[in-house]
Order: C-alpha cells, then sequence, then structure tokens
C-alpha cells in the first residue's frame, strides 16, 4: 500500500486528462449521443403516460418502469465508456476492441454500486434512527417539536447537534466512497467483470490514503464551484443578453446549450480522470493476482 498526497493526486489527475482527453471526449461524447438515442426511444411514450395516468397507478408504475429501465441501460452505456478509458489511459491499447467487456464489466458495476449504496443508506437510516433516539432523550419532546423548530425556540445545543450530523453523513458518504473509488481502474487495468472483488482489493488499497482521498476530493469539490462560479458569471451575460433579445428563440437556446457544454464536459472529463489519478497514486504496483 502506497501513501498518496492531495498536490500528487491533483497533478495525476490533469495528467491523465492531458494525455487521454480525445479520447475522452469520443467515448464519452458517443456514449452521450446513444443515451440520448435510447431516451427518444424508451422515454418518448413514458412521459405522455405519465401526464395522463391521472387515477391510473397502474400506468403510472409502468412509466416509472421505463424511467428506471432508460436509468439502468444509461448508466451501464455511461460506465462501461468510463472503463474503457481508464483500460486505454491506464494500460494501453484500442478500447475498440474492449468494447463486450466494457458494457458487461460496466453493468456489473453499476449493479453493484447501487446494491452497496441501497445498503449504505439503509445503515445510515438505522443509525439516525439511534442518533434520534439519543437526541429525543437529551434535549426532550418538547425541543424537538415542530412548533419549537419553527418558533425558533430551538436550543443552541440542538441546532449544533443538527449540523453536526448533517457534517457527519457529507463526511461518511465522502469517505465509504473515496475506500472504493479505485474499484473501476482496478477492474479495467485487470479486465475484470467483479465489482465486488474491485470493491474489496480497492479497500485495500485506500487503507493507508483513506482521509488524504476525502481532502482530495473536497479540494476537487472546491476547485468545482468555484469553476462553476466563475463561468456562471462570464457566461451568464452573454446567455442573458441572447434570451432577452426580441429574436429569442432558437438561438437562445444554442446559446444556453453551449454555454451547458462549457461548464459541464470540463467537469465529467476531470470526474472520470479522478479515480485513474488515485489509482497511479496508491495502486498502479497492485498484483493481478486477487482477479484471476
Amino acid at each position: 500500500m502506497v501513501k498518496m498526497s492531495v498536490g500528487a493526486a491533483i497533478s495525476e489527475t490533469f495528467a491523465f486528462l492531458r494525455a487521454n482527453w480525445m479520447q475522452m471526449l469520443m467515448w464519452l461524447g458517443g456514449a452521450v449521443v446513444v443515451v440520448c438515442l435510447l431516451g427518444w426511444l424508451l422515454l418518448r411514450n413514458a412521459m405522455m403516460t405519465m401526464m395522463m395516468a391521472q387515477g391510473d397507478p397502474s400506468a403510472a408504475f409502468g412509466a416509472l418502469g421505463s424511467f428506471f429501465l432508460f436509468a439502468i441501460v444509461a448508466g451501464t452505456i455511461v460506465t462501461a465508456a468510463s472503463l474503457l478509458i481508464w483500460r486505454s489511459g491506464l494500460v494501453g491499447g484500442e478500447p475498440a476492441g474492449d468494447i463486450g467487456w466494457g458494457l458487461g464489466a460496466g453493468a456489473a458495476y453499476m449493479l453493484a454500486m447501487i446494491v452497496v449504496y441501497i445498503a449504505t443508506v439503509i445503515l445510515m437510516y438505522i443509525v439516525l434512527l439511534i442518533v434520534g433516539l439519543l437526541a429525543f432523550a437529551v434535549f426532550g419532546a418538547s425541543g424537538m417539536s415542530i412548533e419549537s423548530l419553527s418558533s425558533g425556540g430551538a436550543s443552541a445545543g440542538l441546532i449544533f447537534f443538527a449540523i453536526l450530523i448533517y457534517a457527519a453523513i457529507i463526511i461518511f458518504f465522502t469517505w465509504f466512497f473515496g475506500r472504493l473509488s479505485v474499484a473501476g481502474p482496478l477492474m479495467a487495468v485487470n479486465r475484470s467483470s467483479n465489482p465486488f472483488t474491485a470493491f474489496g482489493e480497492s479497500w485495500r488499497l485506500t487503507s493507508a490514503s483513506q482521509w488524504t482521498i476525502v481532502g482530495f476530493n473536497i479540494v476537487m469539490a472546491i476547485l468545482f464551484f468555484v469553476f462553476f462560479f466563475v463561468v456562471s458569471m462570464v457566461l451568464g451575460g452573454v446567455m442573458g443578453s441572447a434570451m432577452s433579445s426580441p429574436d429569442a428563440g432558437a438561438g437562445a437556446m444554442i446559446v444556453a446549450l453551449i454555454v451547458a457544454l462549457l461548464i459541464y464536459v470540463p467537469v465529467v472529463l476531470v470526474s472520470v480522470s479522478m479515480p485513474a489519478a488515485v489509482y497511479r497514486c496508491i495502486g498502479s504496483k497492485s498484483g493481478t493476482d486477487v482477479f484471476a
């Protein structure tokens, strides 16, 4: 196990991005196009069904099923594209030859993440129930009543306690999923389709740098926020002028689309680069026998 630094992870993130941005644009862009086409095919009738399903629960549930199916398929395609990018960037080779593996591994990885997320949320609610009972015992029923909270009568201790719990939840999820953050790159490097083995190996590799990874994710989140703010301030005036003009219409929509692309495309590319960067910092010398 290798201990990384936040600076090294940031450096590796942008190094991976510089070396692979064309592949990332091609594969992620292609994935988005395919997802949009599938969305049009799968959801065009579901939207109408949702609007016309008043008083018909079966129709509404059927439409929700279409949305869920689309989410699964879309997640599989985007995850497969990410796996192909990680494999190409970390190992080399032509991603086109691994599309079949990528789709299978992407589906397995995404479904495994859903299972892990649901289990984590259930555990969180159990813990929150226990914490809530403790808070009830400490602050009493009157201190936690709706009337007390709405009238501003809640004690400073209760407010501080609520803020502390909220911060603890954010830190926990950042820490927990940070421990699993190199599972995708591990699957890509070893051409594996077993996400749970990758989760275990990721947990082992990140043990020496678990809080550094939390710090890295927090720093990157701050950078994303600053980027959003700056780009929104710079381009917001342009978009506002385009939409307020008398001829606003298709042109305004095009400007809005360009602004969205300028904001979200860099964020997506950096987000895909981050797990690869962490893997390069802590796991580039790990053996492949774990996945045999």
